[in-house]
């Protein structure tokens, strides 16, 4: 108690009184103190974000295993570098040069008239020349359907010969044969004989005159033929019997395809002959660029052509009339 309220004197049961008060509080907190120790005990301590992580102590590294030698191969080698090969044409075959391109050939068309009275041996040993030709095959004669078959079937093109009537008529070797187109006769009979012998030629493409030298001058009996021959959808070839014919002129202005003979090849049947005209046929398709050449279905013909055409390959390209026509 303050000495100014005891009077300035201190009794001594009031600091007895004091001490216990003051002894009971220094008690009361130590008490406070040893629980709150316990409690902190049992939790240890959290370690702080801040604080540094012991770093383990690193492991000596595995010793690694020793590589095997790999084995030397052909792309292990190391070569000199070599320029990239140039790309191969689709034609060229591998390790081959391409070949430089080559200026077409002229092409030769072979026409073989008179096929129908010639013994079908004859027409089967002719059309076993392996080139492509064309065969014309005379209407209403013995072996006419025949020929035509034979040569079909050899994949030579098949047409009509015409029978016209010749200058010179009815005179020794100016027989045009059965079924000819003569002069005197009528338009109605002309266009009837022509769709006749039409019908009498199987597997007629083309067609070419037999003979004519009366017929292919004049215009007007022409228009009437080639008007039959266009309903048929077939071509024509003037044989240019007659140097004044005009067959191939009016079959242009019909717009027919159309082609003219060039050379004959068998006016005269010895091998000497024939020879020279098939190296003049040569001559023009090399200029021209194509020609037509007409022989006959002679023996001493077929005989020729066996040694001509041999060796003719590679100097022209055989093709049918109608590949000519235009």
């Amino acid at each position: 108690m303050p000495a100014s309220r005891l009077g300035g004197r201190t009794s001594t049961p009031m600091l007895i009184v004091w001490g216990a008060f003051m002894l009971l509080v220094g008690l009361g907190a130590g008490l406070l103190m040893s629980g709150s120790g316990c409690r902190r005990k049992e939790h240890p301590p959290v370690a702080s974000k801040e604080s540094t992580p012991k770093t383990p102590s690193p492991k000596p590294p595995k010793e690694a295993p020793a590589k095997k030698p790999e084995p030397v191969t052909a792309k292990a080698v190391s070569k000199p570098q070599e320029p990239a090969p140039k790309p191969v044409s689709a034609k060229a075959e591998p390790g081959k040069h391409e070949p430089e391109p080559k200026t077409p050939l002229p092409k030769f068309a072979l026409v073989i008239d008179d096929l129908g009275y010639a013994p079908p041996e004859l027409v089967t040993r002719l059309c076993a020349e392996e080139i492509p030709f064309s065969v014309a095959v005379l209407p209403f004669q013995e072996n006419t359907k025949e020929s035509a078959e034979i040569a079909h079937d050899h994949g030579k093109e098949v047409m009509l010969h015409l029978p016209m009537e010749p200058i010179g008529y009815p005179g020794p070797s100016k027989n045009p044969g059965p079924g000819a187109v003569m002069y005197d006769l009528p338009e109605n009979e002309i266009r009837q004989l022509v769709r006749n012998a039409l019908d009498a030629v199987p597997h007629a493409k083309g067609v070419n005159n037999h003979m004519g030298s009366r017929i292919t001058p004049d215009k007007t009996r022409m228009t009437w033929i080639l008007q039959e021959i266009k309903a048929r959808r077939c071509f024509f070839v003037d044989s240019r019997t007659e140097k004044d014919s005009v067959a191939f002129d009016v079959a242009e202005a019909l717009k027919i395809p159309a082609v003219q003979r060039k050379v004959f090849l068998d006016d005269d049947k010895s091998f000497d002959e024939m020879s020279k005209q098939w190296e003049r046929a040569i001559g023009i398709a090399k200029k021209e660029g194509q020609v037509l050449i007409i022989g006959h279905i002679y023996p001493e013909t077929v005989e020729a052509l066996e040694k001509l055409i041999p060796k003719t390959k590679g100097e022209v390209k055989f093709v049918k009339a109608g590949d000519l026509v235009k």
